[in-house]
């Protein structure tokens, strides 16, 4: 027993000589905890982001608020449903149109709500699921002047239609001529000049079925080729008098949904945007303004037959700034598509695309939508 003692000692102190065990001052509490599941890290507070946002109505509207400025509009409402589920801690920051792709890229912001999608900028950054794709626009006013009409009825193809007609009006006139000028020179005159004339004046009432009365042919062949004319005319008559009447009264905007109708107007757009590269692909000359507001006024003021830029844009302006005075046409060309903007290969890439998918998918969304971009009347 006494041999085990002595051991035992001889043991304790080799071990603290060599540091193992450490005496624990009185009064002293151990920092070892008893229960090893009680040695948890303390949850580091989440750091908050900057997130890029540039004047773009209708995604990116800057209102003014008694706290200062704050942001409405598509991207905003959607960034603020995104954040909200997935606890992230923001502030806005303001940028310039069309640099959003360099500020996330140069890491000054790190995200971007109000940036649109292109080939180029997608090797620099990473892009969201689109949540607006818009389309081209053309704006036109609504009012249709004299000149407009003239400008109608004398246009090529009207005149061209006028020809034919007139040539079929000499061809069935004379053939009556040719039956008529000897039995009934009264109406028809004998000579040739005069004859294919009255024959002319006559196919012509005829067609339209005024039938004066004062011609009328009396020969068999004469009226065989009358009534043969009156069943034909019928048909001509139907249609000219609907292209007549498409002319004069349907809205010259109906007419402005392909570039190939811009080509003979004055039209406008802006510098270097995605409208006036379409414009110069299909090589159609355009007066650049400086901005999309001052397009849609020089359409109003008549100093601009049209101004292409982007739909959404245009119909967001129209209502708001010119109290819907112009029509806007989507051409149906897709040109831009809204995305939120993140640097390349970010982790949070799939979870906020996989987000905004979801929020498209709400039932308020249709409704948010068409507040901002009401349906063009």
């Amino acid at each position: 027993m006494r041999r085990l003692f002595t051991l035992l000692s001889v043991g304790s102190a080799a071990l603290l000589a060599g540091g193992l065990l450490r005496p624990v001052p009185a009064g002293a509490q151990s920092t070892q905890p008893n229960d090893p599941t009680q040695a948890q890290t303390s949850p580091q507070p989440q750091a908050k982001m900057t997130i890029g946002v540039s004047p773009m109505p209708p995604f990116a509207i800057q209102t003014q608020t008694e706290s200062g400025n704050d942001w409405d509009g598509i991207g905003v409402h959607l960034w603020r449903e995104i954040a909200e589920e997935l606890n992230i801690q923001y502030e806005w920051q303001e940028l310039q149109p069309g640099e959003e792709v360099e500020r996330v890229q140069d890491g000054t912001v790190d995200m971007a709500i109000t940036a649109t999608a292109t080939a180029d900028a997608e090797q620099q950054v990473d892009f969201t699921q689109s949540y607006y794709i818009s389309s081209l626009g053309i704006a036109q006013s609504r009012q249709r002047g004299f000149l407009d009409v003239a400008t109608s009825v004398l246009s090529p193809g009207f005149l061209w239609v006028c020809l034919w007609l007139s040539l079929l009006l000499v061809a069935v006139g004379a053939i009556v001529w040719l039956f008529e000028r000897s039995k009934n020179e009264e109406m028809f005159n004998a000579h040739p000049g005069r004859g294919i004339w009255d024959s002319f004046w006559w196919a012509g009432v005829t067609m339209t079925t005024i039938g004066y009365g004062d011609k009328a042919p009396v020969t068999v062949g004469g009226r065989v080729i009358a009534l043969i004319w009156m069943l034909i005319a019928m048909g001509i008559t139907a249609s000219l008098t609907a292209t007549i009447t498409s002319v004069l009264t349907q809205d010259r905007t109906s007419q402005l949904t392909q570039f190939a109708d811009l080509k003979a107007i004055k039209v406008g757009s802006i510098e270097g945007s995605s409208a006036a590269e379409a414009l110069e692909q299909q090589q159609i000359s355009f007066q650049s303004v400086k901005a999309p507001l001052d397009g849609l006024r020089a359409v109003d003021q008549g100093q601009l037959d049209a101004f292409v830029y982007d739909a959404a844009l245009l119909n967001y302006l129209n209502r708001n700034e010119l109290k819907s005075r112009l029509y806007i046409e989507s051409t149906g060309l897709q040109i831009r598509r809204y995305v939120i903007t993140m640097p390349e290969d970010s982790p949070r890439l799939e979870t906020i695309s996989s987000q905004v998918m979801r929020e498209q998918s709400q039932a308020d969304w249709q409704a948010m939508l068409k507040r901002f971009l009401p349906q063009s009347e």
